[in-house]
């Protein structure tokens, strides 16, 4: 076996934790939106969403528990690294961008196995929060990360996270759209139209 096998292992755990991060996302504002209408089938996306987000707690525990099992010297982590922010003596700031976003994916996954108990509009204001926990695993990423400076894994960032962008802006968009009053919309096609 190579002596930095969990080193290893938990780079990888990290990239797919945050990829399907990335694709809960998106998923999410696909279903939220309907931006694949008439196409989409709602139950189907939903379930596409959850399964998802499943997999990124998964990947990202695995992620943090070969991070423990690695013995590389200068960046051994235990438990208290992990869970405490600013507990990490290497790249301090960079690990606690990663406990950040942690501790939101479990308040956001933890609030969606119970949200059927909790009041709707509570509940999707804390789920809006996975935008703020994908922007601050992409910190962490870029930060802690030892491949940043690869060109294959800038490329698949900064693709994944403009994917996330936008889909993010065109679910404000209508969101906002939503809010306007007839007036205001047949103003703005009126306006788009010239």
């Amino acid at each position: 076996m190579n002596e930095h096998m969990w080193w290893y292992l938990s780079r990888a755990a990290g990239m797919v934790a945050w990829l399907t991060m990335a694709a809960t996302c998106l998923w999410g504002v696909l279903l939220i939106t309907r931006m694949l209408k008439p196409a989409d089938r709602p139950a189907w996306l939903l379930d596409l969403h959850r399964w998802l987000g499943a997999l990124t707690v998964i990947t990202t525990a695995c992620h943090m528990l070969f991070l423990v099992f690695d013995n590389y010297p200068g960046a051994q982590f235990g438990w208290s690294e992990l869970f405490v922010p600013g507990g990490a003596a290497w790249k301090t700031a960079a690990i606690t961008w990663g406990v950040f976003a942690f501790y939101l994916m479990v308040i956001v996954q933890g609030t969606s196995l119970i949200m059927k108990k909790l009041p709707r509009r509570l509940w999707h204001y804390i789920h809006l929060t996975s935008y703020m926990m994908f922007l601050i695993a992409t910190v962490h990423g870029v930060q802690a990360g030892t491949d940043r400076k690869n060109l294959f894994f800038i490329i698949v960032a900064a693709g994944g996270a403009s994917v996330v962008l936008f889909a993010s802006g065109a679910r404000a968009l209508q969101a906002r759209h939503k809010h306007l009053t007839r007036a205001e919309k047949d103003a703005i096609l009126a306006e788009a139209t010239r």
